[in-house]
């Protein structure tokens, strides 16, 4: 038996990299998955990879950004499944610059996925989850919500407001059996890093030692399976040599 039989999880960015490794992680514990991500293409892939390890997948395209769409993955998941039990918000977009010469553009869809998105989709899925009477929310911080540094300016003010936003949602939802939670990976396995385009990667270029995306994954299975009574509401996962 698995430690999360008869549970549903929805993961936001789920087509690659870090929402991958959580769907496939939480499926070989038995959860029921909704997965969502604007790549379609990839997304059908990691469909296919849980229910190639006996998982049940539903893969839906859905813009975290907007709110149309969240309620209707939300609704979708409720006809299916009759409940939500975990949602991990891990949709988000990084691009790198100084303040002096960004992109307006690159700003606006940092702060509408990574912040926005966060809030569009709790707010579906939210009241949902408190007519259950339980649930997880596992949203995804970065280090660089924890530390700015320059370059990255925008992106980390998305990612310190996450940090905010779910302090917040954690007090005003444990009345309702709800846990919140935030992970905050240091400099992971993935391909997000290839949009931090215009100031460089933080991650020298011959730097194989990255964090894989399963440990990230892992911290957020502790998350979701602690005892009713337990609650683990923030975890940073950095790569043993990183600094910062």
């Amino acid at each position: 038996m698995g430690q999360l039989d008869g549970k549903t999880a929805l993961i936001t960015g789920a087509s690659s990299g870090i929402g991958r490794a959580t769907a496939i992680r939480l499926a070989r514990e038995g959860a029921g998955l909704a997965v969502c991500s604007r790549n379609t293409e990839r997304l059908d892939r990691v469909r296919s990879e849980v229910e190639n390890i006996g998982g049940k997948c539903v893969a839906q395209a859905c813009d975290v950004g907007r709110m149309e769409d969240c309620t209707a993955l939300v609704n979708g998941i409720l006809d299916m499944a009759g409940g939500i039990d975990i949602l991990v918000n891990n949709a988000g977009v990084g691009y790198s610059g100084a303040v002096v010469d960004s992109d307006p553009a690159e700003a606006e869809e940092m702060v509408r996925v990574n912040l926005l998105g966060v809030y569009h989709m709790t707010r579906a899925a939210l009241p949902v989850m408190i007519a259950g009477g339980a649930g997880d929310i596992v949203n995804i911080g970065s280090v660089a919500g924890l530390k700015y540094s320059p370059n990255f300016g925008v992106y980390s003010a998305t990612k310190f407001a996450v940090r905010a936003f779910s302090e917040a949602l954690r007090n005003e939802v444990q009345g309702h059996g709800i846990r919140v939670g935030v992970v905050h990976p240091g400099m992971t396995q993935t391909a997000f890093f290839q949009s931090f385009s215009k100031g460089g990667s933080p991650v020298p270029a011959d730097m194989g030692e990255l964090l894989p995306a399963e440990e990230v994954a892992e911290a957020i299975l502790c998350m979701v399976t602690r005892p009713p009574g337990a609650a683990v509401n923030e975890m940073t996962v950095r790569p043993a040599w990183q600094e910062r």
